[in-house]
């Protein structure tokens, strides 16, 4: 059978924007007029107006070109992800997969609600990542999951689940790696899967509104959260990460 990656050497399609699938989390997907292929565009409400509207079609359009460039480095690395091609600065070509209902959030250091649960000091370093598994119904709260959750509500096969976690372990891997050498740390980062053609494929988006990025170049540990998205600064701070991810390192 022919691999996904080895699929995605050939020449993308430049398909047409057909009728909404869905929208969350700040994404559109559309149909395409290829049946295996669909349209992911980084979008807002479209209320803004003025300078706010311009500074969320600036944002919007980091978070897909980050995406793109993490995805084919991920993919460079032999990690199967539905990612197909830039399409336009907000919109990327994506395989049309079956999402699975599962996300997986992965801690480096000590960051957010694993503090509060856990009594750990904000940015301690952990000696061994955290993988936290949480279910994803639709038009319902994300739930904190372990496997036996997984199996009896029907979520993934055992097998599929095995093959997420390995998969998100690289993943993280590869991409610690990445920022280490760019004087950055992946705090934390969270990440979706589908199933396509019997794989299990890394889905959604890959940008500092999924990976939490901390600047080790800034000396002051409380200003190394500089790449949060709600930050007033926020394009400028995904301009500046987008150069450092891409540097000839």
């Amino acid at each position: 059978m022919q691999s996904l990656l080895e699929a995605s050497t050939e020449e993308p399609a430049r398909s047409a924007k057909g009728k909404l699938i869905s929208e969350r989390h700040g994404k559109l997907l559309y149909q395409s007029d290829k049946p295996d292929l669909s349209i992911q565009e980084f979008s807002t409400n479209g209320l803004e107006e003025g300078k706010k509207r311009s500074r969320s079609r600036d944002f919007n359009a980091l978070r897909n070109e980050i995406s793109c460039y993490l995805f084919e480095y991920l993919e460079g690395f032999r990690i199967p992800t539905h990612f197909v091609d830039g399409l336009s600065e907000t919109e990327m070509l994506v395989r049309r997969m079956e999402t699975i209902h599962l996300m997986i959030k992965i801690y480096n250091c000590a960051t957010g609600v694993l503090t509060k649960r856990f009594g750990l000091k904000e940015g301690t370093p952990l000696e061994f990542p955290v993988m936290e598994h949480f279910y994803l119904p639709e038009n319902r709260p994300a739930a904190w999951v372990n496997e036996y959750h997984v199996y009896a509500f029907g979520i993934a096969k055992a097998e599929e689940f095995k093959q997420i976690n390995r998969a998100a372990s690289k993943v993280n891997a590869v991409l610690r790696a990445l920022c280490d050498r760019r004087q950055l740390m992946l705090a934390d980062l969270q990440l979706e899967f589908g199933r396509l053609k019997g794989q299990v494929v890394l889905g959604d988006e890959l940008s500092p509104t999924t990976c939490h990025f901390l600047d080790l170049a800034v000396s002051e540990k409380e200003g190394r959260d500089r790449f949060h998205p709600d930050q007033e600064n926020a394009v400028s701070a995904f301009s500046e990460l987008r150069d450092r991810l891409k540097l000839r390192i």
